[in-house]
């Protein structure tokens, strides 16, 4: 993801709360023994804190969703624009996005092997994810895990996202460079990849990666009207949003709309609300919430390495830990970012610099 501005600190703020939607939810792991053999059924009023975070518990996954359309709204912002009109080469691309990506992804796959080893020596069986052989970490090595769009989650399973967000990367370039960036071309694959999903065509996570992540292109190019449009014009698109945000609860919390589709109209709402609100003029707010902005990738990829340690050293028996304590619900959340904040400065940066320095090296000398 780009660098932040200024004007995109309130995005920082919304990933930051995305990624704790992910590791709320993921929380019922504390409670499995073993693997998982079917859909996780779990009864989350056993969770700390369970009447405060009871949407959390049950639909906390969606945050996955509202994640790429971030990614979408950030990728037209930075990209869209200078692909269409060839100033990205296509190597250059995607160099950029393996840079970003690539090392904490291998970092936290190699440290599985030793974390299932551990487990399976104590239990004989895998823990949540099941299907950690060779061919499944040939597959996580390239990042593509659920290219073939199985659900066979395997090693540090939450990667799967990712793996399906680099398929969405490709659609992207190609079509930016074939000059869809225009917000009806953008809308054009929102409504195609929405029937799709609605339809059931396909069940490839690919179609609504492709419907958030052009949902965030959508949103983008709003927000850009909306800098420009005049103050009174902004007024009563915010007030129009307000309204829809009410409606969209209201119907939401009798049954009428399905969470999936209040996140598909909330994240947009979302995203332009926190962009208009989130102007801090303190230097230190915006450092701060640029930082935990910097945590959301690693914290993605940290959570579950380290829920699978806290199994090991419990002996394998996750009731030994204080799992209904909200202090040790705190503890979780506190060490997973924490730790997710060291190694945005101490890994992912660093090594993303070293490998965008090594390719511009090479551009020079050729």
């Amino acid at each position: 993801m780009a660098q932040p501005t200024p004007t995109l600190l309130g995005l920082e703020l919304m990933r930051f709360v995305c990624a704790l939607s992910v590791l709320l939810w993921h929380y019922q792991h504390f409670y499995v023994v073993g693997p998982v053999t079917a859909e996780l059924v779990h009864d989350h009023a056993v969770q700390p804190l369970a009447g405060w975070l009871a949407p959390f518990y049950g639909q906390g996954w969606l945050g996955v969703q509202a994640f790429w359309a971030l990614s979408g709204f950030i990728f037209f912002w930075k990209y869209g624009q200078p692909v269409a009109e060839g100033r990205v080469a296509t190597g250059r691309f995607a160099w950029l996005r393996f840079s970003r990506l690539y090392p904490l992804h291998l970092v936290t796959l190699l440290a599985m092997l030793p974390l299932i080893a551990w487990y399976r020596a104590q239990t004989g069986q895998d823990y949540v994810y099941t299907h950690n052989d060779a061919e499944h970490f040939v597959l996580q090595l390239f990042l593509a895990s659920d290219w073939a769009g199985r659900s066979e989650w395997s090693f540090n399973g939450p990667i799967w996202s990712i793996s399906i967000e680099v398929l969405a990367y490709g659609v992207f370039f190609v079509l930016s460079r074939l000059g869809w960036v225009r917000p009806w071309q953008i809308g054009a694959v929102i409504a195609a990849t929405g029937t799709i999903y609605a339809l059931k065509l396909t069940p490839h996570p690919l179609v609504l990666c492709l419907f958030f992540f052009y949902l965030g292109g959508l949103t983008h190019a709003a927000w850009r009207w909306l800098g420009a449009a005049p103050r009174m014009v902004r007024q009563a698109v915010h007030a129009g949003m307000a309204v829809a945000l009410v409606a969209g609860t209201a119907l939401t919390a009798i049954g009428l709309l399905r969470p999936m589709f209040y996140v598909a109209l909330l994240t947009p709402l979302a995203m332009l609300g926190l962009l208009a609100m989130v102007q801090p003029r303190s230097e230190r707010i915006a450092r701060g919430l640029t930082t935990l902005g910097h945590t959301t990738y690693a914290s993605y990829l940290l959570h579950f390495p380290l829920q699978l340690l806290a199994t090991n050293l419990s002996g394998a028996d996750p009731s030994r830990l204080p799992l209904h304590s909200p202090w040790w619900l705190l503890a979780y959340l506190v060490v997973t970012f924490g730790l997710a904040a060291l190694t945005y400065r101490w890994l992912e940066a660093p090594a993303q610099d070293a490998l965008r320095r090594w390719s511009d090296h090479r551009r020079v000398k050729a």
